[in-house]
């Protein structure tokens, strides 16, 4: 299985304002969001870094309780 990889970062322009390049996989192109304020900036990133935590429990959760589906029907105790 391939890991995916969530990256954010945070740059000044030269306007002053800020923009956060979100990166999804190493070879992917960043995907632009701004203009923002820093502190506009600061929860963006948090936010988006809370909901990827999110998903991706929920996803270890499903597929945890999948193998342990699975693991109790190979023993016959379905």
């Amino acid at each position: 299985m391939v890991a995916i990889r969530l990256k954010w970062t945070v740059h000044r322009g030269d306007d002053g304002q800020y923009y956060v390049h979100e990166t999804i996989g190493e070879q992917s192109a960043p995907v632009v969001s701004g203009p923002m304020t820093s502190e506009a900036a600061v929860n963006f990133v948090d936010e988006h870094e809370n909901e990827a935590r999110r998903r991706f429990e929920l996803l270890r959760s499903e597929i945890a309780g999948r193998s342990s589906l699975a693991d109790y029907e190979r023993k016959g105790e379905a």
